[in-house]
């Protein structure tokens, strides 16, 4: 009788007790910091896992150059050239680059206060070019040790029209990104990249280069800008813009370092066989690595002749020295 009455008198209790735990969500231990993988947030433009969300301790974990690119399609399409011209001089170096197309300072800055995955990632080593959609700024900082990390502005002709508005507005942007940057990554060195001068007929977006006293001032504004960003911050120029207008003036290049569509251009991006790919990498290698671009051996696989490749070669090292000459 007694066993009858407590089996009655306990199994409202256990059957309340069963429905409450079936509607109770389980508790979850959250993942470590390590555990974390940009798969959560990022869809996968290839098979490759991507790569997890850690800034390693040792600043030199290992002997390769990891240089991350952060920036516009200014940065797009020369970063083969870069990892190829490194390779042929021995030099072990994975090149990364943070993609969004006309992308300015201050949407770079906006992004990385809201941490917007906007970006295109895109990591260049060994294993070829593997691509990253839905990357944060924070999510490609952290994914690797990073040694050197390097900035841009988008300078259209339409913007650089006013030389001053450019200087007002990159600064406030650059105080906080390079104080950011210098406090979380303070193994990295910061790099400024001066984009280049248009070609002549360019005609967009209220911007024209319609002469080479266009192309040279539009050149002037961004490489002023350039030089005060740098001084002010302390960031080490790579003087992309120079090397094309040394390039235009020589007999060998002139004004056709743009990419080609048939026999038309778009007057805009590093092009090709025009050779702006293969000059922008020739610059990056010298300022990266401290070495000379001359006879390097690399080739790429599209057309350009050896005069034309020495040309080119000679071009981005004279805008490299003579950068270091005006440093001294």
């Amino acid at each position: 009788m007694k066993q009858t009455f407590l089996r009655l008198f306990f199994a409202p209790i256990l059957l309340l007790s069963s429905l409450l735990s079936a509607c109770s969500p389980a508790l979850e231990t959250p993942p470590s910091k390590q555990a974390i993988t940009a798969t959560e947030t990022a869809t996968q433009t290839t098979e490759k896992k991507e790569p997890e969300i850690i800034q390693k301790s040792d600043p030199k974990a290992d002997d390769t150059v990891n240089v991350l690119m952060i920036g516009n399609s200014g940065c797009y399409y020369y970063v083969e050239e870069l990892y190829g011209i490194a390779k042929a001089a021995g030099i072990k170096m994975k090149v990364c680059n943070l993609y969004y197309s006309g992308c300015p300072l201050e949407k770079h800055w906006t992004w990385w206060k809201l941490n917007e995955k906007k970006y295109q990632y895109f990591e260049t080593d060994e294993n070829g070019r593997i691509g990253y959609s839905n990357y944060s700024l924070n999510m490609a900082l952290q994914s690797e040790n990073w040694d050197m990390i390097s900035l841009q502005e988008a300078f259209s002709p339409n913007k650089a029209k006013d030389r001053e508005l450019c200087f007002s507005n990159c600064e406030p942007y650059m105080k906080d990104l390079t104080a950011y940057l210098r406090e979380q990554f303070p193994q990295s060195k910061l790099f400024w990249h001066q984009t280049w001068s248009y070609e002549v007929g360019y005609n967009r977006d209220n911007g024209v280069i319609d002469s080479p006293e266009a192309q040279e001032a539009h050149h002037q504004t961004v490489r002023d800008v350039s030089l005060h960003l740098c001084k002010t911050y302390d960031l080490q120029r790579i003087p992309v813009g120079d090397a094309w207008q040394i390039a235009r003036r020589d007999p060998v290049i002139g004004d056709r370092l743009c990419h080609k569509k048939g026999a038309v251009g778009d007057f805009l991006h590093d092009g090709d066989t025009g050779g702006g790919q293969y000059l922008n990498g020739c610059v990056w290698f010298e300022v990266l690595t401290g070495q000379s671009c001359i006879g390097n051996t690399w080739r790429p696989d599209y057309v350009l002749s050896e005069e034309m490749i020495a040309a080119l070669q000679q071009d981005a090292h004279r805008a490299v020295e003579e950068m270091r000459s005006e440093a001294v």
